[in-house]
C-alpha cells in the first residue's frame, strides 16, 4: 500500500505505463496540460479504479494523473499484471473496465457539448454519486464530493463564477445540499437525474 498528498502525480503525459495503480481510498484525476498552461481534466478515478485507462501497459501516457485528495493506493507491476491477465476473469474485468472508461469519455463528451450548465453539474454528480455507490460509499443519498468550483470547471469546460451559480439553482431547487466533511446530499435523485439527463436505471438513492 502506498500513499500520495494532495497535488502529487501517479504518472505524467509523455511517460512510459509501466505498472497499473488501483486507487484505494481518495480521488484522482486524469488531466491534459494544454498550451495556454489551463489543465482541462478528462476522467476522475475514484475507489476501485484502475490507473490503465485501456491503453494497456508499455505505452506513453497521453495524459497526467494527480491526486484531487490524500491518496491511498496499491501499485501493480508490469510482471504481477501480466500474470493476472493470464487469468480469463481478470482479463475481463480490466476490458470491462476499458469499456467503461471509453464510455464515461463519451458521456463526458456529451455533457459538454449538448448540455446546459445546470444539466452538466447535474450529470457529474449523478455520475460521482452512482460510481461512489457502486463501491459501497454511499449513505442514505449521502456522498463524498471532494472537487472545488476550479476543478468542476476543469472539468465541465464553464468558468467558476458560472459553475457557483449553476450549483445554487440546482440546491434551489431542492435537489442537493451540502453535508460536513466534503459530502453532498442528494434530496431528489430522480429529479436531479432527469436534468443530468443521466441514465442509470438499477440505482436508487436510499440505497
Amino acid at each position: 500500500m502506498r500513499e500520495l498528498q494532495k497535488g502529487g502525480h501517479l504518472a505524467r503525459e509523455g511517460d512510459t505505463m509501466r505498472s497499473l495503480h488501483l486507487i484505494e481510498k481518495g480521488w484522482a484525476c486524469r488531466y491534459r496540460m494544454l498550451r495556454d498552461g489551463s489543465k482541462p481534466i478528462t476522467s476522475l478515478l475514484l475507489p476501485g479504479d484502475i490507473s490503465d485507462n485501456g491503453q494497456g501497459l508499455h505505452t506513453r501516457l497521453e495524459f497526467s494523473i494527480k491526486a484531487i485528495t490524500p491518496l491511498r493506493f496499491n501499485t501493480i507491476d508490469s510482471a504481477s499484471a501480466e500474470r493476472l491477465f493470464e487469468r480469463p476473469r481478470i482479463l475481463r474485468l480490466f476490458r470491462t473496465s476499458g469499456h467503461i472508461s471509453h464510455s464515461m469519455a463519451l458521456n463526458w463528451i456529451i455533457n459538454v457539448s449538448a448540455r446546459s450548465a445546470e444539466g452538466r453539474i447535474a450529470n457529474l454528480l449523478c455520475e460521482c454519486y452512482a460510481r461512489s455507490h457502486a463501491a459501497g460509499l454511499t449513505f442514505r443519498g449521502r456522498y463524498f464530493f471532494p472537487l472545488t468550483q476550479i476543478e468542476i470547471s476543469d472539468v465541465l469546460g464553464l468558468s467558476s463564477v458560472h459553475v457557483s451559480r449553476s450549483i445554487n439553482k440546482i440546491k434551489r431547487k431542492g435537489l442537493i445540499e451540502n453535508c460536513d466533511h466534503k459530502q453532498i446530499r442528494i434530496k431528489n435523485w430522480h429529479a436531479l437525474a432527469l436534468l443530468g439527463d443521466f441514465n442509470h436505471d438499477d440505482l436508487e438513492l436510499t440505497s
